[in-house]
């Protein structure tokens, strides 16, 4: 059957196409342009709003109230299904490295049961500092070790797509060696994030070196920048190839800082994500969820505010944004042959939304999967 969603501002990574179209087929765009649309079965009109790829949220927890690890199949879904309201079509879950939390999530691989997808884990843990652990429970930190790791890779292999490494800890660069080696359940190999981390600027290099390819959540749960001791952000300001990503909340980071993210990576190293909680947990004070001595633990963020966000804190173009949330993920996990733009033979994961970037339509392998009551 064939789907066109038409009468809209179709756009693509480097620019907008006013009177723009898409025509989806069998769950893959088939055709998009300017101009008179050609037939279909099912016509969507877009009504002037923005067409656009669906959002890729590289790091969440949880969502309204429920965590993506939750044992029950309903509230999960629950979870995925309100993400998708927000425009997302597929997530990286951040979840603890644990037999019984990969066994819940194996079967939840790759399905949209009326929302969002699942593509994928993020461990952020056990490989990282006891400095900066942030609100993981410090218990949960351990030396980087091949026993560890082994066990680890051993009950969440075909499911972990990314891992975040402090490369100062024992062992750590051996450890990020062997992960590049393992290949993730898209088919790419793991990515290795520097993160939660109190590196120096040497010991941050030598962990790209080794096969660090993007940072966790930069700026937050690491060694500050400073003039003398560039630290780890330093590291992965002036390394192109190194991708990152920023929480653009207003809370994580101040307006200024995104800015210096956005001048020195640009939108094509740069994600947007939101390391979204459930907030059952600790308590919303001030912007975030946080623990009792103020530490930020997660957020409340939705990526579709953090499109309008990372707009209003920056001189970014519509597209640029968002490009940061569409394409740029997808390159980060080895999808952007696939996903994240409304190109000939990619998945039709379409999002339609207005100028304030508020969805109202999310179509994810060319279903609609939310439609906003008018």
């Amino acid at each position: 059957m064939q789907t066109l969603i038409t009468n809209g501002i179709l756009l693509t990574p480097t620019e907008r196409v006013d009177d723009g179209w898409v025509l989806t087929e069998g769950g893959y765009v088939s055709e998009v342009g300017p101009g008179p649309p050609p037939p279909a079965d099912v016509t969507i009109d877009a009504d002037g709003r923005v067409i656009a790829p669906g959002f890729i949220d590289l790091h969440v927890q949880g969502m309204a109230g429920y965590d993506l690890w939750d044992q029950s199949e309903d509230r999960f879904q629950r979870a995925m299904r309100h993400m998708a309201t927000t425009g997302v079509v597929a997530c990286q879950a951040s979840v603890e490295p644990r037999p019984e939390i990969c066994d819940v999530m194996r079967p939840r691989l790759g399905r949209s049961v009326g929302g969002t997808r699942l593509v994928g884990l993020y461990f952020e843990c056990p490989f990282i500092s006891p400095e900066k652990c942030g609100a993981i429970p410090p218990e949960l930190v351990h030396d980087p070790s091949p026993k560890l790791a082994d066990e680890i890779l051993g009950f969440s292999r075909g499911l972990v797509t990314s891992f975040t490494i402090a490369p100062e800890r024992p062992g750590a660069l051996d450890l990020i060696r062997r992960l590049r080696g393992e290949r993730g359940p898209t088919g790419q190999p793991i990515v290795c994030a520097i993160g939660h981390t109190a590196a120096r600027y040497d010991e941050a290099v030598a962990g790209v070196r080794a096969g660090i390819t993007h940072a966790t959540h930069l700026f937050n749960a690491m060694l500050w920048l400073h003039h003398r001791e560039p630290g780890p952000i330093g590291a992965v300001l002036v390394r192109p190839h190194v991708t990152a990503e920023i929480v653009c909340d207003g809370v994580h980071l101040h307006p200024a800082v995104v800015r210096l993210a956005v001048m020195c990576k640009g939108p094509r190293r740069l994600c947007l994500i939101t390391d979204a909680v459930s907030a059952r947990d600790h308590p919303v004070v001030n912007g975030a969820p946080r623990l009792p001595d103020g530490t930020i633990a997660g957020s409340v963020l939705t990526i579709d505010r953090a499109v309008a966000n990372v707009m209003r804190f920056t001189d970014l173009s519509l597209p640029e944004a968002v490009e940061m949330a569409t394409l740029t993920p997808a390159r980060v996990l080895g999808l952007d042959a696939t996903h994240g733009s409304l190109d000939v033979g990619k998945a039709a994961d379409i999002v339609l939304f207005d100028e304030d970037v508020t969805v109202s339509l999310t179509m994810i392998g060319g279903r609609v999967v939310y439609e906003a009551d008018t």
